[in-house]
């Protein structure tokens, strides 16, 4: 997966992360473009019994939070709230980076995004960026949206929007596959078909050649497990837990990004450069 299709050509080609502090809002220059005074900048199984036992304290990645915070998106008053989003994204990114290489530029990336929005989240101008909706509604009337002294919240969103996309199907064919079933070839084809529609034909095949290294589901599923604190159950009541949370999981992302998607139609920036 890649959000932006140059910072991933960039890390491929240098052989380390891509780094662009430009894309970063600052106290002086992104995020104090005059309309957002006051805003700062960011430093901003098996055994069911055993699943049930689990502290979520303990785990390096929690897939309840991603749901619960995808659900807390999706308000009563028919907004997407920004706050669930991002907390539920954060947690997303940690999965990214327990993956190992293969993703870590994406890890970085995603962290980027995530770290604009808060910062517009936390900033003088906060109260406009509490949904999706009021975000695009306010920077679309303060011209804000294609603004090129500032990293519009609008844009920054769209990029982790289309990446959901990808994100949903590697999840879907994770949790199908087989335990030695290697999914470089099926990450592949997901990308071709969701984040590859946005990227040059060259950077594409670079990508779908890179995402071919996946390993297999039995090697994912042990690095989700490594580095989580001793849980009751072990192992395989983590899995337990993870294999009955996907589903749902799958489900809540997909109608967040069918809502995202609607939305972006509607306000006519779905193609935002």
């Amino acid at each position: 997966m890649v959000i932006e299709g140059s910072a991933f050509w960039n890390s491929t080609m240098s052989g380390s992360l891509p780094v662009s502090e430009n894309e970063q809002p600052t106290e002086t220059s992104s995020l104090n473009p005059g309309r957002l005074e006051g805003a700062t900048a960011a430093t901003c199984g098996t055994d069911q019994q055993a699943v049930a036992n689990i502290n979520t304290d303990d785990l390096i990645f929690d897939l309840q939070l991603v749901v619960d915070s995808f659900m807390e998106c999706k308000k009563d008053d028919g907004q997407l709230h920004m706050d669930g989003y991002l907390r539920a994204y954060s947690e997303i990114n940690k999965f990214f980076q327990i993956l190992g290489s293969v993703f870590n530029f994406v890890a970085h990336d995603v962290q980027k995004k995530i770290t604009i929005l808060q910062c517009y989240r936390k900033g003088g101008a906060g109260d406009f960026y509490y949904s999706i909706q009021s975000m695009i509604e306010y920077e679309q009337e303060h011209n804000l949206i294609s603004n090129k002294d500032r990293q519009s919240g609008s844009r920054t969103l769209l990029r982790l929007h289309r990446a959901l996309e990808f994100i949903i199907g590697f999840l879907s064919e994770l949790h199908k596959a087989p335990d030695d079933g290697g999914l470089g070839s099926v990450t592949s084809e997901v990308y071709s078909r969701t984040l590859a529609k946005f990227h040059g034909w060259v950077l594409a095949k670079t990508v779908g050649a890179v995402l071919l290294m996946m390993p297999t589901k039995q090697t994912i599923v042990d690095r989700v497990t490594q580095g989580s604190k001793q849980i009751t159950g072990g192992d395989a009541a983590i899995r337990a837990r993870n294999e009955s949370l996907m589903p749902k999981a799958i489900e809540v992302m997909t109608s967040v990004y069918n809502l995202t998607q609607k939305l972006y139609e509607d306000y006519e920036i779905l193609d935002l450069p």
